[in-house]
């Protein structure tokens, strides 16, 4: 990729496919994508790898198909982190500051992660990312957005970790060092996907991203602008093809196809006399469209009920002043915005396409699939500074996190107390 615009790449490996966008990078906002594929994985069962051939197959499909879209030849890439096995945590650290001028520096703010990171790390588990959340000084109950050049006594770091099984990062290694893909940097899934599914406004104000999968439901709530909580249910799209295999008696495939073709979760939209022909596992069979829709409707509503209990647990629900953002292939399914909304009884739509990535018009409309917003996110993560990022500070800028944890989640706060 020698052109005078520079390229980025992307890929997420999820757990029915693989997708891979190649981008020219006209300016940070403005992204222009030439080419883009997705290949079927059937290397993966719930976002765990089972099978490292077919992975790395999967992989070497999308990125061929992309490569002679775009008329290049991909090295390395931006690469999207399974969240099957996330374990997340709040933890905080506290450093004193000890120079002369009590001056915050980065080493204190090193310190400070390093400390918290020491009160979850295990020796089979990874760090793959720490959100912070704020930094206290000398106590005080406003919290700062970067502490450095501040000063203080003492600071307090107090930071989201995210950690995966050792044993996962070096399979999702392998299988990209099988397909000869280097990577420019890993970032969790449910990052990229909020940075290209959230609006601004909504990751201020409260707004939880719902990202229904094949194999999992991914749940991440940002408040105040920041990862505020994340969570990941073994949940997602082909457990509804197996229940409807299972019941109907026909094979996942056709129950796959039946669901894509038929399926719903809205039974007012449903007419009676709607019926549906498939192969069953005895010969061709016949079912209503309203028995089909209840199958399916049994299993979104245990995975809506788990998620609102995930939400009531951590104090959260009643602080989604924007509500729910759907996205994932599972989540748009006919009905579905309807559904949630009744299920958490908050506002949902689905999510956002992200202007700064787009496409010619021959592609646009296939690039505001939900199978590309993964991707889309990592590419812009590629062209800002991520939430990891210690950038020079405003010494104005102040948040106000606990007031507002306060006020908007009630209960939230005694969480953190007990953890930290």
């Amino acid at each position: 990729m020698s052109e005078a615009v520079p390229s980025v790449v992307a890929i997420d490996i999820g757990t029915h496919k693989v997708s891979v966008l190649i981008g020219k990078v006209h300016a940070p906002d403005n992204i222009q994508v030439i080419g883009m594929a997705t290949a079927r994985n059937r290397g993966m069962n719930k976002g765990k790898i089972v099978s490292l051939d077919k992975v790395i197959t999967a992989i070497k499909n999308a990125v061929q198909e992309a490569e002679d879209m775009a008329e290049c030849r991909v090295h390395s890439a931006w690469i999207s982190i399974p969240s099957a096995e996330m374990k997340s945590f709040y933890a905080s650290g506290r450093t004193p500051v000890e120079n002369s001028e009590h001056t915050i520096t980065t080493s204190e703010v090193v310190r400070a992660l390093e400390l918290a990171k020491a009160s979850h790390q295990t020796s089979d588990h990874y760090l793959v990312s720490a959100v912070p959340l704020g930094f206290e000084l000398d106590d005080e109950s406003e919290w700062v957005l970067n502490p450095i050049r501040m000063s203080a006594h003492s600071m307090t770091g107090h930071y989201h970790l995210m950690m995966l099984p050792i044993s996962t990062m070096q399979n999702l290694d392998r299988a990209l060092k099988g397909a000869n893909i280097g990577v420019e940097k890993m970032v969790v899934s449910a990052l990229a996907t909020a940075e290209a599914s959230l609006l601004k406004d909504e990751r201020e104000y409260g707004v939880c991203l719902l990202d229904i999968g094949a194999g999992t439901t991914n749940i991440a709530v940002y408040l105040d602008g920041r990862l505020a909580m994340t969570h990941t249910l073994q949940r997602g799209g082909e457990h509804v093809t197996r229940d409807i295999a299972a019941v109907l008696q026909t094979t996942t495939e056709e129950a796959e196809r039946i669901k894509l073709l038929y399926g719903c979760v809205d039974l007012k939209v449903v007419k009676p006399e709607h019926m549906i022909q498939f192969q069953g596992i005895d010969g061709p069979q016949t079912i209503s469209r309203i028995e089909l829709t209840e199958i399916i409707i049994a299993r979104y509503d245990e995975i809506l009920s788990q998620v609102r209990q995930v939400l009531e647990g951590n104090g959260a629900l009643q602080g989604l002043y924007h509500g729910v953002v759907l996205t994932g292939d599972a989540s748009q399914i006919e009905g579905m915005i309807s559904f949630s909304r009744k299920a958490l009884g908050v506002s949902a739509h689905l999510g956002n396409p992200p202007t700064q990535v787009n496409a010619d018009e021959q592609n646009q409309a296939a690039l505001r699939r939900s199978q590309y917003a993964t991707v889309s996110g990592l590419l812009m993560f590629s062209q800002s500074e991520t939430q990891d990022t210690i950038v020079e500070p405003d010494d104005s800028e102040k948040l106000t996190v606990m007031k507002r944890f306060k006020r908007a989640w009630s209960g939230f706060n005694e969480t953190l107390k007990s953890i930290f």
